[in-house]
């Protein structure tokens, strides 16, 4: 069993940790309403906050209906809530749900983790679950996987799928689609990592493990 402290790559998925109900709008250009369905479109995109959650959303492209739904393009998120910039081809958030959805061209930076990389991140907001798959990697760590699981409640994550870990000098790797390397932390950000979990440890990741 091998341990190694991770917070760089758990800190890295908080960026999608964020409601969008309550918008306030800064349109680059006209907006314009639709009043028989409530949709409100940004055509040259603009800037969308959500005051009281510490987030903002500034994309070429709006379509949003409040307490229904946001949809963007080529967007980045920010905001007082996040430690970084998420950028997205694409981003969705469904009020109803509580599914928030980034896709395309994603990439995430912050003072810990530089240009992390994946092709789809979605947050299950109720669950507070996350799930980051598609060529997950990052320059520093320098890590790689097939699929990043985090579940927030139970203080938890999983790199799963041909992973590589490297850096100051320690080294892991799982060489299969089934390989995971298991991630918990403390309430004071206190991390642990271990390459052969035990089948406990991996019970509430059942569903996503393949």
């Amino acid at each position: 069993m091998k341990r190694l402290a991770l917070s760089t790559l758990i800190l890295s998925s908080v960026a999608l940790a964020a409601s969008f109900s309550g918008f306030s709008i800064k349109p680059y250009s006209d907006q314009t309403l639709d009043l028989p369905t409530g949709v409100t479109t940004l055509n040259k995109g603009g800037v969308v906050t959500d005051a009281e959650h510490g987030v903002t959303v500034d994309a070429q492209y709006v379509e949003l209906k409040e307490g229904d739904f946001l949809r963007a393009r080529e967007a980045k998120l920010r905001g007082t809530a996040v430690a970084g910039v998420l950028s997205a081809t694409t981003l969705e958030y469904r009020v109803g749900t509580g599914m928030l959805t980034a896709s395309g061209t994603l990439t995430y930076s912050d003072k810990l983790v530089k240009n992390l990389r994946a092709k789809t991140g979605t947050l299950d907001l109720k669950k507070q679950f996350l799930v980051i798959t598609g060529g997950v990697s990052s320059d520093s760590p320098a890590i790689s996987g097939n699929t990043l699981l985090v579940d927030y409640d139970t203080r938890t994550a999983v790199l799963q799928g041909n992973y590589k870990y490297s850096f100051e000098g320690i080294k892991l790797s799982g060489k299969t689609d089934k390989s995971v390397l298991f991630v918990s932390w403390n309430a004071e950000g206190k991390l642990k990592a271990v390459s052969n979990p035990k089948p406990e440890q991996l019970k509430g990741y059942a569903a996503y493990l393949k």
